[in-house]
């Protein structure tokens, strides 16, 4: 060395607080009036050597600069330490390479011009690198609120950290405020990556999670909702720092607010072919490629899947975030008339009028989003509808008998959608007639004590329904008539039914007024979204919301109908998705998807289930943020 370890007495430095190897190697050789080079030449080995972090450069470094091991383990950890495959351990977490490696160098001219200023050696010899400077995601100095700057740029590594060659061509402008750049207020992102960095102090939510991981997910979480993109984040650090902030303050209060903050991004999605990748931007691209197969980003990816599930008709088998779904949550109108085969128009008049969609629902097919579990049954029944001419052929009917049981109700259409030519269900009708040749005794059915249902319902006046009701009671006979297939052949013994008609009073005047301003339960129950007649009669049967019960005259059938008064009562103790969307303003896949993570359930007495009904004060308090 020329002399230069063994002819003079030269102060040693000590490193300073968050100072790398190299750094204090140029701080160390230029105190000994040398480049870093060659002394570490003169120590024993090369300059790559110590860049490489090799063990006994390491080890030389120590004694000629009088370093304890905690004073190496300290430099160590602001330096960076590959540990295989692409990754470096950095302040105790692990980070990939280029999140601390990169041909630019930045850092803070303040700190460097007070390194100068408070000592009287050589600026070489006090000028310290800091190490939180290499992080990426650092962007400001927060002691002095300066930007953390570029002080200069080379590709090859051994000029690159060649720190004291590179300082010489840039102090005068270090000194002279060249880089110099006005104040910025440190932001709560900015003072919690400084805490995580100086101590590994957290106390939000993102405390239990890898800083590189936690990190990076407020940075592509804040330019989502910000709408920026890689560029405006490259090229200018303001955007870097407004998207770090923005997703901090999202992410740090945990799961709900992250959640909360992507449905936000969902709703900004209105485009009729919006994806996932149009909503959630490089967010949705890096969790899905990039960090696909990180451990540490784990929580993140299962937070952005859900939401994707909950708002975009993912099918069965299909990998999402590199998961595999099991089975379709969602269905558009779209992918629902895909695999069922049926039309889209046809799909939507039965999906509205079973409440998947409002009336004026103008979206379109792809923007559709219902419950594929939910509208699942009707899903698979709707291609197998039959219409009426192979309805009452299957069940072996008159075309008399048919129109008997449908205006009995006997029988129903799975839609009253006038447009949709085949509203009906063959295992229906089959059941029907089946159940009925059930109650049959052995024998054949005469002509002289014997009849059909729809003679003896026009002999005695008695509704067929009114038949098939004491057919089921056991007070009708029931014989088969031979060689007569289907409901047609199902006879019944004239004196169960009853005698002739008689003349009765006129009351259809009287039936009139009684149902003025009242609604039937049937209509009442569609207008509210339930579309199961039966368990909404039950549901009043058993009075649970008041009703009233009035006797048609004309056939005796009695009628459960709905006056102004019970409606309220209903609205006032019950709540339907339907009437919840209309009261909250929600969508009403967001108002399911609350009420299942909040675990509310359906309205049940006695371990018996009435539908989609809903307890008002079990859900309102959920809503109290959306309501008025």
């Amino acid at each position: 060395m020329n002399g230069l370890l063994t002819d003079r007495t030269y102060e040693t430095p000590r490193p300073k607080p968050r100072e790398t190897i190299v750094s204090f190697l140029s701080r160390l050789s230029a105190s000994k009036s040398a480049n870093a080079k060659d002394f570490a030449y003169d120590m024993g080995g090369s300059f790559k050597r110590v860049l490489n972090l090799d063990a006994e450069m390491l080890s030389l470094l120590c004694r000629w600069g009088e370093l304890s091991t905690a004073d190496l383990n300290e430099l160590l950890s602001w330096t960076g330490e590959g540990v295989g495959n692409a990754r470096m351990r950095f302040r105790g977490e692990i980070f990939v390479s280029r999140a601390l490696r990169s041909p630019v160098i930045r850092g803070c001219p303040a700190c460097l011009r007070e390194d100068v200023q408070t000592c009287n050696s050589s600026p070489f010899e006090v000028m310290a690198m800091r190490g939180d400077w290499l992080l990426r995601e650092v962007a400001v100095c927060i002691k002095h609120e300066h930007l953390l700057v570029p002080l200069w740029r080379a590709d090859k590594v051994t000029d690159r950290d060649d720190i004291g060659m590179r300082l010489t061509e840039t102090l005068d402008q270090i000194l002279q405020g060249r880089f110099d750049r006005p104040k910025v207020k440190a932001s709560p992102y900015d003072m919690w990556l400084n805490g995580r960095l100086e101590d590994g102090s957290d106390s939000t939510w993102l405390a239990d999670h890898s800083l590189y991981a936690a990190s990076t997910f407020c940075r592509l979480l804040g330019a989502a909702i910000l709408d920026l993109t890689i560029a405006d984040i490259s090229n200018d650090t303001d955007n870097l720092r407004a998207a770090q902030a923005k997703g901090f303050e999202i992410a740090k209060r945990g799961p709900a607010q992250i959640r909360a903050a992507l449905d936000t991004l969902v709703d900004r999605a209105t485009g009729v072919q919006d994806r996932p990748k149009k909503a959630f931007g490089q967010l949705f691209v890096k969790l899905s490629q990039d960090y696909l197969v990180e451990d540490d980003f784990a929580v993140f990816r299962q937070l952005l899947r859900d939401c994707v599930l909950a708002n975009w008709p993912i099918g069965s088998g299909e990998t999402l975030l590199g998961e595999l779904v099991p089975k379709r949550l969602l269905h558009s109108l779209q992918t629902a008339a895909k695999e069922s085969g049926v039309g889209s128009k046809i799909l939507d008049q039965f999906l509205t009028e079973a409440g998947a969609f409002e009336c004026n629902d103008q979206r379109a097919p792809s923007k559709k989003i219902f419950d594929a579990m939910r509208y699942a049954a009707l899903l698979e029944e709707i291609p197998t509808l039959v219409g009426p001419i192979e309805m009452q052929t299957a069940m072996g009917a008159t075309r008399a008998e048919f129109i008997a049981l449908e205006r009995d109700e006997i029988l129903a259409p799975r839609t009253q959608v006038p447009t949709v030519r085949s509203p009906w269900s063959l295992p229906d009708g089959r059941a029907l007639v089946e159940e009925l040749q059930s109650f049959a005794k052995s024998g054949v059915a005469d002509n002289l004590h014997w009849e059909s249902i729809q003679q003896s319902s026009k002999r005695t006046g008695k509704a067929v329904g009114k038949i098939i009701s004491e057919i089921r009671g056991g007070k009708i006979r029931v014989r088969l008539k031979k060689n007569v297939l289907g409901y047609h052949g199902i006879w019944i013994h004239k004196s169960d039914a009853g005698s002739s008609r008689k003349s009765k009073l006129d009351m259809s005047g009287e039936f009139t007024a009684s149902v003025r301003d009242t609604i039937s339960a049937y209509a009442f129950a569609r207008s509210i979204g339930l579309r199961n007649r039966g368990q909404f009669s039950e549901f009043l049967e058993e009075g649970h919301s008041p009703a009233i019960r009035i006797q048609n005259p004309s056939n005796r059938r009695c009628h459960l109908r709905l006056t102004e008064d019970n409606i309220a009562s209903f609205h006032n103790k019950y709540m339907t998705l339907n009437t919840m969307q209309a009261e909250l303003g929600l969508h009403r896949n967001t108002i399911s998807t609350r009420l299942k993570a909040m675990d509310v359930l359906q309205f049940t007495s006695g371990g018996k289930s009435f539908g989609a009904i809903w307890l008002r004060h079990e859900v309102t308090s959920l809503f109290d943020d959306n309501r008025s």
